[in-house]
């Protein structure tokens, strides 16, 4: 069953609640080994958050300490001298040069929305110089600091005495080049799926002017969201429906057109999972919908990041917060399986070899649809959780308070990072590795 409440499937599984309730369909297997693709070791899942919470007590002199997970995060960066939080540094330049508030609670989203759309996996062999970094800087915090950089230099906006916003218009007439050149891409320094990139940031302009209601009429913007949710407020908040209703149904054309499809509507990040048929001998089927499993990674890694800006630049408080799950991508998956909880059967390692080629550092390589990803996918979603859980009871915490967001950033995805460096020192890359075109990671 796809849903015992809900009469429209496509409605379901474009839904926060379906990320969270088949994943947990597949966990439930999990705790039956029934799984696929991994064997599951639960007793294993104590160590996990062991050490998710050694890592919060290194770095936090408090568990209370620990900052919401999300993109401005990328922008508080450790330099020799001390840290400098990049986004604050511009708000305050932005209010003293007379910009109120909202209008600065708008730019941040336009940066957000650019910066993490174009968040997918850089791969191992790209990197970014950056003058305030004596090392180059590689994979997410490279990626965000090149996208800041082309934000400061006007290259998201057509007005070029506002550089600090990101507009329909140079959305919609951004280049290839524009993104190559802005990315430092080249032969020896090349960045997985960069075309697939701009054509998100091109499809995102497009949808800016598809969706006035929530953008604007004037100069479509993505931050004039917040004029949106401030119209939606009751009582000083806004739900985490309505946040969810402008990313998912205002960006649903960023998306490519091409992944799974119901009743003619294209799904976004929801895949066939064949943990979910009743028989293994059943045909993986996409078209029913009790085979599938949505994730929409990159809408709530949206959500997750635009809530800061909404809450504390905004001054509208969200309610529902703790719908949004735990991110199902390879840093959080990752730690799972170099931990043990989750191990890849033999047959799906040899398959993911094969596919990676004899290579020294061969890791198994899988599609992103191939039913080992959406399985890891699936279980990395309720671990997740279940992490949540167990750090807040060690801790006594309240699981209602202590957000999942500050478990993901204390937290899980750095021990994720940290693990498969301890691990594979040489490339620090995830236990599995997933092929990408850049619009799902």
């Amino acid at each position: 069953m796809v849903c015992t409440t809900c009469q429209d499937p496509v409605k379901y599984l474009q839904s926060l609640k379906a990320v969270r309730e088949r994943a947990n369909v597949v966990f439930d297997l999990a705790t039956q080994q029934k799984l696929r693709h991994f064997d599951y070791d639960a007793e294993k899942l104590q160590e996990v958050a062991n050490y998710v919470s050694e890592l919060i007590r290194r770095d936090y002199s408090s568990f209370m300490d620990v900052p919401p997970h999300g993109r401005w995060r990328s922008y508080c960066v450790k330099l020799e001298d001390g840290q400098r939080d990049l986004v604050k540094e511009h708000v305050e330049a932005w209010r003293a040069d007379g910009a109120d508030p909202t209008e600065c609670c708008r730019r941040v989203i336009d940066l957000f929305v650019v910066s993490v759309l174009i968040d997918a996996g850089a791969g191992p062999a790209w990197t970014f110089k950056d003058p305030l970094f004596s090392q180059p800087l590689c994979r997410t915090e490279g990626l965000g600091m090149a996208a800041i950089r082309m934000f400061e230099s006007g290259s998201f906006s057509s007005d070029s005495s506002q550089p600090y916003q990101a507009d329909s218009v140079a959305l919609k007439a951004f280049t290839d080049e524009s993104l190559l050149r802005g990315f430092q891409v080249s032969d020896s320094n090349p960045l997985l799926g960069a075309e697939s990139r701009a054509q998100l940031l091109r499809n995102l302009g497009q949808a800016l002017e598809a969706n006035p209601d929530f953008f604007g009429s004037e100069n479509p913007r993505p931050g004039n969201m917040v004029d949106y949710l401030i119209k939606n407020k009751v009582g000083g908040s806004v739900s985490m429906d309505r946040l969810w209703e402008v990313i998912m149904d205002g960006f649903k054309s960023v998306w490519p057109a091409t992944r799974t499809k119901l009743d003619g509507v294209s799904l976004g990040d929801v895949w066939a999972c064949d943990t979910l048929q009743n028989s293994p001998t059943d045909p993986l089927d996409s078209s029913d919908p009790s085979q599938l499993v949505p994730f929409h990674k990159l809408s709530q890694w949206l959500c997750w990041s635009l809530s800061e800006a909404i809450i504390y630049l905004g001054g509208i408080k969200i309610d529902g917060l703790h719908n949004l799950t735990g991110l199902p991508e390879y840093r959080n998956g990752g730690l799972f399986v170099d931990m043990g909880v989750l191990t890849l059967k033999a047959e799906d390692n040899k398959r993911g070899l094969e596919a990676a080629g004899k290579g020294h550092y061969a890791i198994p390589l899988f599609e992103v649809s191939d039913p080992v990803i959406v399985e890891w996918r699936a279980m990395t979603v309720a671990l997740l959780d279940k992490i949540h859980e167990l750090v807040c009871k060690d801790h006594g915490l309240e699981k209602e308070t202590y957000s999942l967001a500050n478990i993901l950033e204390g937290g899980t995805w750095k021990a994720g990072r940290e693990v498969a460096a301890k691990k594979r020192p040489d490339t620090k890359e995830p236990p599995i590795n997933i092929v990408s075109d850049g619009t799902v990671f």
